[in-house]
């Protein structure tokens, strides 16, 4: 085949179609990525935080509905970073059997998933939208709950440290106790005089004894001390 050959001449027309083209192509896709670039900065100053994936291309057989294969553009965690992802699952919800390509960040996602992709990222912003307001009542809901156990927890422990008596009242407690017994004892072994009362009687133990006074200050406590 010589130069002037016309299959020769046309793949070279074709070459240099396709350096023209392929061109055009990297600039409208670097462009592409740039624009989605600043929507991923200003998610991130957001500080979302949130997972959400939403399918941009299905293809599931509707005759076998338990088995999905989709390729789907989402908002994750790749590689360490959050941003805008795209991903490829399939697999058998009945056997609970699953597989996953990816996540890529957008900017390192295969080309065509990228373009196939774009037209879902309304809707992607919409999911993730919903997602925070769903989120965001939830931990409302649970701060509430959280609020509240904490609220009876703190008022069951001030009722107990009210009603416990203190180590020193305790100490203090017992000794009295152990004074009563002693002075129980000791009038139990009186010995009667005569002629000390009309009758013979020995003098008894005035109204209000030592006894009855620690017991009227102390009350409960020296009694649960015993």
């Amino acid at each position: 085949m010589g130069s002037n050959d016309p299959k020769i001449s046309q793949i070279q027309t074709n070459f240099q179609t396709l350096s023209t083209v392929a061109s055009s192509l990297n600039a409208a896709s670097d462009e592409l990525t740039k624009v989605v670039g600043k929507l991923d900065e200003a998610l991130k100053k957001l500080n979302v935080g949130l997972t959400v994936w939403v399918v941009f291309e299905d293809r599931s057989d509707e005759q076998y509905p338990d088995q999905y294969d989709c390729d789907q553009i989402g908002y994750c965690k790749a590689n360490g970073k959050w941003g805008i992802s795209l991903r490829r699952i399939w697999g058998h919800e009945f056997h609970g059997t699953g597989n996953e390509e990816g996540p890529w960040l957008f900017t390192d996602a295969p080309r065509e998933m990228r373009l196939r992709s774009v037209d879902k990222i309304p809707v992607l912003i919409e999911a993730l939208s919903k997602e925070a307001s769903d989120t965001t009542k939830k931990i409302q809901e649970k701060t509430k709950e959280v609020s509240e156990l904490a609220a009876a927890i703190e008022s069951a422990a001030n009722e107990t440290k009210r009603k416990s008596p203190t180590l020193t009242e305790k100490v203090t407690a017992a000794r009295l106790v152990d004074l009563i017994r002693k002075a129980n004892k000791a009038n139990a072994g009186t010995v009667a005089v005569p002629g000390a009362l009309p009758g013979g009687e020995s003098p008894k133990a005035e109204e209000g004894s030592l006894a009855d006074q620690v017991r009227k200050s102390f009350g409960k406590n020296i009694e649960g001390s015993k």
